[in-house]
């Protein structure tokens, strides 16, 4: 790690060092953790986050110890009810002062809102190593799949696609060539092969009918060569300009969907609409600010649901910190809505998986909502 990075504010995903290496988190792993990290850096500003729930999670013994953490500023919590738990609020801190991030998470959802995460030096990993202590490491976060098939697809769109009138000029091209320079040879083989003619002696006593003979046969004493030249120009010019016909009409029939493809190019290449966004599954694992839900099925969500309501919903995916649950609204329609880990259990679970399964329905309690995303935070019933 270089000496400006080292000597930057580090921001540490606490519950995530907490918890390396461990079902439930310690305060005393995370207190060792941050010490070792600033004994390697010195001059570091270290701000630890960790989830609401932390305190609930770590031991009946260490719980004081966090109180008093807290009361002193040494440990952050978010704000209650905040969308993306501790994952979200982290990178908002790091993203505003240009800090470096330590933590083993990849936070996949937040890729494309972060690109940043990827740069060298802005995400650090650390775990501790017996017999060593705590060894830290710059590392790059495991790429969201579905973030990487989006890159690969806008790429193959943007690509520059060959107009179809030039692909077709390429094609008659070399057909073009070969009619043209066939009839040259052609030509040339006749030449060749025609003998040259001997002009006949012009007989001095005959008649004058004899003397007009000899002049005819004398007359036409042009070299064979040049009378083949002559007879094969004609149709050298015509084969020429046969392909080019064709060769012409061919290109104004491949032209004429030549604005199909573009058009489809540039269907591609724009953003897409948000009814299309709400097709694809899994929405809320982007982290865009763009809305997850649309306009008329969230608003009739929220006139039939308040904070606090239960209802039942169906389990779409997982994410590295919950699942995507999608509730279905009254006049049709759903809405897909995120649950945290942290609200799936008390204690809560290792992973979403470990108490939920695909497609299984069950009640959830509606926590909080992010309008301006049009999303909801759920937590099992």
């Amino acid at each position: 790690m270089s000496a400006a990075r080292a000597k930057a504010r580090v921001v540490v995903d606490g519950s995530n060092i907490a918890t390396e290496g461990r079902v439930t988190p310690s305060l005393a792993q995370l207190d060792e953790a941050v010490r070792a990290y600033i004994e390697e850096n010195p001059g570091a500003d270290v701000i630890v986050v960790v989830d609401a729930t932390f305190e609930h999670r770590v031991p009946a013994s260490e719980r004081a110890a966090f109180g008093e953490a807290i009361l002193a500023g040494e440990v952050v919590t978010p704000p209650a009810g905040a969308i993306g738990r501790g994952d979200a609020f982290i990178l908002k801190i790091a993203d505003r002062i240009d800090a470096v991030v330590l933590s083993n998470d990849s936070f996949q959802e937040f890729q494309e809102e972060y690109p940043w995460l990827f740069d060298e030096g802005r995400l650090v990993g650390g775990k501790p190593v017996r017999g060593v202590g705590w060894v830290f490491t710059t590392r790059l976060p495991v790429r969201n799949p579905k973030v990487l098939r989006q890159a690969k697809k806008a790429a193959k769109v943007v690509a520059p696609e060959e107009p179809p009138v030039k692909r077709a000029a390429k094609k008659a091209a070399p057909k073009a060539a070969a009619a043209t320079k066939a009839p040259a040879k052609r030509a040339t083989k006749v030449a060749k092969a025609e003998p040259v003619a001997k002009a006949e002696p012009v007989a001095k006593a005959e008649p004058v009918a004899k003397a007009k003979r000899a002049a005819k046969a004398v007359a036409p004493a042009e070299p064979p060569a040049k009378r083949a030249a002559k007879k094969a120009a004609p149709k050298a010019a015509a084969a020429t300009k046969a392909p080019a016909k064709r060769a012409a009409k061919a290109a104004p029939a491949s032209a004429a969907p030549a604005e199909a493809p573009a058009k489809r190019a540039a269907k591609k290449a724009a953003p897409p609409t948000v009814a299309e966004i709400t097709l694809e599954p899994a929405v809320a694992l982007r982290r865009g600010r763009h809305p997850v839900n649309p306009e008329p099925e969230f608003t009739r969500f929220l006139a039939a649901h308040r904070i606090g309501a239960r209802f039942t919903g169906e389990v779409v995916t997982f994410t590295s910190h919950g699942a995507v649950i999608t509730v279905e609204v009254r006049g049709g329609g759903r809405v897909e809505c995120y649950a945290p880990t942290a609200s799936l259990g008390t204690p809560p679970p290792a992973r979403a998986r470990d108490v939920l399964s695909r497609g299984e329905r069950r009640a959830f309690r509606l926590v909080a909502v992010d309008p301006e995303r049009r999303i909801a935070e759920l937590a099992l019933a």
